[in-house]
């Protein structure tokens, strides 16, 4: 048996497309650590101190896993509209302290904080200083929610401010970790430039854009995605942490054709990976839905680049068609951990392991987000199955 590694070598080496000691297993999980330790989701959204508390019983309970890999939402913050839907360019509704203890944030498309013209407008974001056009666009979006001029008082009195608490937050949570040995996963997650325009839009105005304004989208794109990769890049240095998440929501073949994705969508997505690769970044992408028929497309990305599939593509044809160069996270369903048994999950991890993972390059992970209502039993079998069957 080779040498047990530490978490934080074991991702590095499999994200370097050499074999680690083991498999990693790195699940998504948010909302199940609040419901596992009984903290209401209102706090565990709000509260530091309940997120925390609610985290770290369950990652000593249920796991210990390879790495945390939450999502940023979390903030001591009055205003949580601001950073969260600058993030995805929708409205988001937070659970009140007299609402429903199991309610989750939601994001109706009821109200959509773009117009078409937009796209034009975005082209003319020129400030000097790489960050602006992307900082500019969030503005201009989060302006929106109570039809506030996003003038210089709103930069200062709202965004920077909640944007600065965000940090704060995150580069102290994953220092918490680092002192424990704990890496996290993610330096961060950003929500890529033409997803967010659909989430902004709404589906059925978005869908008439790509159809009348498709230049004017992947020109759009072209422009905050170069910002988007600079921002990236701060991040990655001011956090220690080389591995950046590209949020993907709205590029899959459940949204999308192919064609579109290759003229609209992937001329941002890989800009931002080739620039963060050439600056010695890892570059990753969550991949929500089925994106069965954008496979070969990207293949022409960097070596290395990470996909997490979640459970929607076939994983299993994924590692067939992205081959040896690219690493693959995956892909255990929020269906089968909420509703199946410990001996299922254990059925399908060893699959994943023996068959994606065969020759490395493989992260076991949810199929995007642990559910709230997983069974327990079944996340640390998941968990145990990378520890008792995953060695190389």
């Amino acid at each position: 048996m080779a040498t047990v590694m530490t978490p934080e070598k074991r991702l590095r080496t499999v994200l370097r497309g050499e074999l680690p000691d083991r498999v990693p297993c790195v699940p998504l999980i948010y909302y199940f650590a609040a419901s596992y330790a009984g903290v209401p989701f209102r706090d565990f959204l709000t509260s530091m101190n309940s997120y925390r508390a609610a985290y770290d019983t369950c990652f000593w309970q249920v796991g210990p896993w390879d790495a945390i890999y939450p999502l940023p939402f979390t903030l001591d913050a009055p205003d949580y509209d601001i950073t969260w839907g600058a993030g995805v360019g929708m409205k988001p509704e937070v659970p009140s302290g007299d609402s429903d203890e199991s309610q989750i944030l939601q994001a109706p498309e009821a109200e959509t904080l773009m117009e078409a013209d937009d796209y034009a407008k975005i082209m003319g974001f020129n400030f000097p200083g790489k960050a602006y056009p992307l900082a500019r666009f969030a503005v201009e979006l989060v302006s929106r929610f109570d039809n506030r001029e996003p003038d210089w008082r709103f930069w200062l009195g709202s965004f920077i401010p909640h944007v600065l608490n965000l940090g704060v937050n995150w580069a102290i949570e994953m220092e918490r970790w680092r002192l424990k040995h704990i890496p996290m996963f993610i330096s961060f997650s950003l929500e890529a430039p033409f997803d967010t325009f659909s989430m902004a839009r709404g589906l059925t105005g978005f869908a008439i854009d790509l159809h009348k304004r498709g230049d004017e989208i992947r020109d759009a794109t072209l422009k905050l995605a170069e910002s988007m990769a600079f921002v990236a890049r701060l991040i990655c240095v001011g956090t220690r942490n080389r591995r950046f998440l590209l949020l993907l929501h709205r590029t899959s073949n459940d949204f999308i054709s192919p064609k579109q994705f290759e003229l609209y969508a992937y001329p941002g997505i890989k800009y931002i990976a080739d620039y963060l690769d050439s600056h010695g970044m890892v570059f990753g992408m969550h991949c929500d839905g089925n994106w069965d028929l954008n496979l070969e497309i990207m293949t022409d990305l960097p070596e290395n680049t990470y996909f997490q599939f979640d459970s929607t593509t076939d994983i299993f044809r994924a590692r067939e068609v992205l081959g040896d160069r690219f690493n693959i996270m995956g892909d255990v369903s929020a269906d089968m951990l909420a509703l199946a048994g410990p001996a299922e999950v254990e059925e399908y991890c060893l699959k994943l392991i023996r068959e994606v993972g065969k020759k490395g390059r493989f992260i076991l992970s949810s199929g995007c987000e642990v559910p709230s209502n997983a069974k327990p039993e079944n996340v640390k079998m998941m968990i145990d199955t990378a520890k008792k069957h995953g060695w190389y």
